[in-house]
């Protein structure tokens, strides 16, 4: 009987450490790159802008875009667009998210080259530090 319960804790545990490791598959890569790191502003209602144009260029003319942000500290919620683009909200929540970001323009007449992005934070800690990472749009 004991050893029953084992193998069940054991699967559970198993399962508890694999969940945080699934979510975290997407910034393997990322890693081991420069990225730069920016701070919130002060002021909660004021958009940021964030120069995009060291993301790869496949990634600045795409139609649709995956950004990560990542920060340490509280957890951080706002809005972040394309300029001109309509915003996504986002929550950082431990850590890091995903938001896919729609750009304007269409196949036909081509899409905005992407070189900035814009950030409106909607809660943050003064000055907390955060990065926005383009990702590859099959991860």
């Amino acid at each position: 009987m004991a050893k029953a319960r084992f193998i069940k804790l054991g699967s559970i545990a198993a399962v508890i450490l694999t969940i945080p490791a699934f979510g975290l598959h997407v910034f393997a890569a990322v890693q081991s790159t420069t990225v730069p790191t920016y701070q919130a502003a002060g002021d909660l209602d004021q958009w940021q802008r964030i120069d995009f144009r060291s993301a790869p260029l496949s990634v600045r003319k795409a139609g649709e875009i995956r950004v990560a942000i990542q920060t340490r500290g509280p957890s951080m919620l706002g809005l972040i667009r394309i300029p001109g683009s309509t915003a996504s909200n986002f929550d950082t929540g431990r850590g890091h998210t995903v938001v896919d970001l729609i750009n304007i323009g269409d196949g036909a007449k081509g899409y905005v080259e992407i070189v900035a992005l814009e950030v409106l934070f909607t809660q943050s800690a003064p000055d907390q530090p955060f990065e926005v990472i383009a990702l590859d749009s099959s991860q």
